[in-house]
């Protein structure tokens, strides 16, 4: 990375960061994960598809405009839409320019193997990571790519009423510590874990991947800081793909965002449902949505 570059990503995440945190942060309400966005040629095929080849489930919504589809114990969910004349296959992006992760207790084979037998396509061998994981990686007929992961040590709590639970969204960012600590400082969010590489036969760990969770610990992002990998997530619009967000107070939020560098994609959204929506991109144009839920979607 040359010096222009460095100065540049140093003037939007670290300047705003250091003069924000000389002012008093105001509270606001608490950030919630709720969804992800993929739009896709068919929208209820392939929640039929996650429903029986991964065991979610599809949400009760009036909004005809999208299917949700969340794991058993409702701690996110996928928003699946189709709409015309934009993406709707992924089968060209690269695994670590975005994917979806699964965490599952000795269960990710049968999964896969189900995946496999309906239109899911391999992408890589099942392997073992320098953590000790184990990890396979299933394209769906879309060619979205799902991470299937057994975990040796757990982010979160078994499933309650399943075997298998969304358990991050990764995507590649231009540098992946600035954004961390962007999404703590500006987003309230936080960085609970995070996964060390080793690197020399003894043990010795330099490399450190962080996980952004949110407080009540439902869903986290996987945040890769790779040069060779395209940025595929921040040429996306809203309508393609983005990550949602709930809270009690959207526009003050955004605000805050704003502050720290992002920038307000259109106007606010006032919905017939009563649903309150700031879509945002963050300092690297990544695309985020923040909802006031009128009735919340995810019940637990």
């Amino acid at each position: 990375m040359n010096s222009f570059i460095k100065s540049s990503l140093f003037a939007l995440f670290f300047i705003p960061v250091l003069v924000f945190a000389q002012n008093k942060k105001e509270i606001l309400s608490p950030v919630k994960f709720e969804h992800l966005r993929i739009n896709v040629a068919d929208k209820e095929a392939t929640a039929k598809w996650y429903v029986e080849n991964v065991g979610l489930e599809i949400l009760p919504s009036k909004n005809k405009e999208v299917v949700y589809v969340a794991d058993k114990d409702h701690n996110f969910m996928l928003e699946l839409s189709s709409i015309p004349n934009i993406r709707n296959t992924y089968f060209d992006i690269h695994i670590d320019a975005f994917h979806m992760a699964f965490e599952g207790h000795k269960t990710i084979e049968a999964v896969a193997d189900k995946m496999l037998a309906n239109k899911g396509v391999q992408e890589g061998a099942l392997y073992r990571n320098l953590v000790g994981d184990y990890v396979m990686n299933v394209r769906d007929p879309n060619g979205f790519t799902s991470q299937l992961i057994h975990r040796v040590n757990p982010f979160f709590a078994k499933p309650v009423k399943s075997t298998i639970r969304f358990e991050h969204f990764a995507y590649n960012t231009p540098d992946q510590k600035i954004t961390a600590l962007w999404m703590v400082e500006f987003m309230d969010l936080n960085i609970p874990w995070s996964k060390d590489i080793d690197t020399t036969k003894n043990n010795y760990r330099n490399y450190r991947v962080p996980y952004v969770g949110d407080a009540a610990r439902s869903m986290s992002l996987e945040l890769f800081g790779k040069k060779e990998v395209d940025m595929t997530f921040a040429k996306m619009n809203h309508q393609e793909c983005h990550i949602a967000f709930t809270t009690n107070d959207p526009e003050k939020l955004a605000k805050r965002m704003v502050y720290g560098g992002s920038k307000i994609v259109g106007d606010v959204q006032n919905c017939a449902n009563g649903d309150i929506i700031v879509d945002l991109v963050d300092p690297s144009n990544f695309p985020i949505r923040l909802i006031k839920r009128k009735k919340p979607v995810l019940v637990k």
